[in-house]
């Protein structure tokens, strides 16, 4: 009850327009405003992703029972019905949440109705909306239209990666601060793709990630980030500021870069990992500053895990020199 009144609280509160640098918490988000984002004073100021991989999996087969039947319904909303249901506290006990709403979509009803309108559901529509983006959705085959995961895992098909979450734990180069990001261990050289297409904003060096790039999606709700890239060779070719990329794309490679104000500069302690992140962009006062909106990507990146992408080997770089 405490984390949904506190979401309510979230979405209610005003908060000034700031321009305030937080370091490592910011990670250089797009420049510029960004016309699909509103800039009224009634948006959202706080989002707990906290939905696991099994209740994506679940929300899926959903999803594509629904469309079996000739009716589809948004991936975003059956997790936000399950979160108003459970407090956003998802687990096992959520197979009986599931069933019921299965069994009232299958009587015609929409996931709206299902949930009454109420003030909870449709927080969490709202904010899960903006998580997932076009991460689900229908795609034509040559046997027909199904639905299908959009979105891809960050590392290559055919590579070794080990992960856990980690949102939130302490970091202390520079100053203290939260982890708001996720690290997902591999081999140096591994290929890094795109989650989600977009546009390239920013790329180059940064002292807390390295080499990185930062990808605002095509509504403008959300920026990815990934860093720590590979030293000399970070980056796929064609990869600079203002292209433009799909999900899947080869994008650079997995590395160890950072900590150091020293371009090209790998980190004195830690593995090899890519730290990914997503921020989440109601309004331009959340760019950044203080109020920015970062999320838990451990169980999107569990959920992803069964969209890989093969890169082929022996593509040419784009080197740093």
């Amino acid at each position: 009850m405490m984390r949904l009144l506190c979401a309510l609280l979230a979405v209610c509160m005003t908060a000034p327009v700031t321009g305030e640098k937080n370091g490592i918490g910011r990670f250089d988000c797009a420049d510029g405003a960004v016309t699909s984002v509103t800039e009224s004073e009634n948006y959202i100021r706080w989002v707990d992703c906290a939905a696991d991989a099994a209740s994506m999996r679940s929300a899926l087969a959903l999803c594509r029972d629904c469309h079996g039947r000739g009716a589809d319904v948004a991936f975003s909303d059956i997790i936000a019905y399950v979160a108003y249901k459970n407090g956003n506290r998802f687990g096992k006990k959520d197979a009986a949440h599931f069933r019921s709403l299965s069994e009232k979509l299958s009587r015609g009803m929409t996931v709206d109705e299902a949930a009454g309108n109420n003030k909870y559901y449709l927080y969490h529509k709202e904010a899960y909306a903006a998580v997932f983006g076009p991460m689900v959705g229908v795609e034509e085959g040559r046997t027909g239209s199904s639905v299908e995961i959009k979105g891809r895992f960050p590392l290559a098909a055919g590579y070794w990666y080990s992960h856990y979450d980690d949102f939130g734990n302490s970091r202390s180069y520079g100053y203290k601060r939260r982890h708001l990001g996720h690290d997902i261990m591999g081999s140096a050289g591994t290929p890094v793709v795109a989650v989600e297409g977009g546009t390239v904003t920013e790329i180059g060096w940064n002292r807390y990630g390295g080499w990185r790039i930062g990808i605002r999606s095509d509504d403008g709700l959300r920026y990815w980030y990934y860093a720590h890239l590979r030293r000399d060779n970070p980056y796929a070719r064609g990869i600079d500021k203002g292209a433009r990329v799909t999900a899947g794309q080869h994008i650079g490679y997995l590395g160890r870069t950072g900590y150091s104000a020293t371009e090209n500069t790998d980190l004195k302690t830690g593995a090899t990992h890519l730290h990914i992140g997503l921020q989440l962009i109601f309004h331009p006062s959340q760019e950044k500053g203080s109020k920015e909106i970062w999320v838990d990507l451990y169980g999107i990146t569990g959920f992803l895990s069964a969209k890989r992408v093969k890169v082929p080997s022996g593509l040419p770089d784009r080197q740093i020199l």
